[in-house]
């Protein structure tokens, strides 16, 4: 395999994994708020949910197009994943919107690597991350509008979401 195909193969295990991570994020999330009747916080996070839907929805299909192994560590990236959702909810809206601020600006961090990579390489793959790239930055920013800085705990559970996502993203490219 030629080091292009092994690029272009990496990013899109790596950004499947990521998008599963989040819908398992955003679902684990949303039934915890709706069980705690918080209604409009559920709306919000399905909004996001849908953007990473989408993306997913494409890397799903790139999986197949280019014939790539997804992450053998999936199960472990769904667990975790609800693992953080279930307990960031349980904090409350304003800790579930710090998840969303942590992980999106570790994501958007990500994506400009990937876009500066795949410069002149890959320029349909790297329009389409600039786009999810755009969408990753306002959920990010819609949690900071929500609130996100107000979560109890704020600057240790952004720490350890920001560490534990960098960590997962490291591992999908790896593994």
């Amino acid at each position: 395999m030629n080091e292009k195909n092994k690029l272009i193969d990496k990013i899109i295990r790596v950004n499947q994994a990521g998008e599963i991570g989040a819908q398992r994020i955003y679902d684990a999330q949303r039934k915890v708020l709706k069980f705690l009747g918080k209604h409009d916080d559920v709306i919000k996070i399905s909004q996001m949910a849908e953007d990473e839907q989408e993306h997913l929805d494409f890397f799903n299909a790139e999986i197949k197009r280019h014939n790539v192994r997804p992450t053998l560590l999936g199960p472990v990236w769904e667990f975790g994943a609800t693992a953080i959702g279930i307990s960031t909810a349980i904090m409350g809206p304003k800790a579930a919107y710090a998840c969303t601020e942590a992980v999106e600006e570790v994501i958007v961090e990500h994506y400009q690597k990937q876009i500066d990579m795949l410069e002149g390489v890959e320029p349909e793959l790297q329009a389409k991350i600039k786009k999810f790239q755009k969408d990753e930055e306002g959920h990010k920013q819609a949690a900071i509008n929500m609130g996100s800085h107000q979560a109890i705990g704020y600057s240790v559970l952004r720490k350890f979401i920001r560490k534990t996502t960098q960590t997962a993203v490291y591992l999908a490219e790896k593994i």
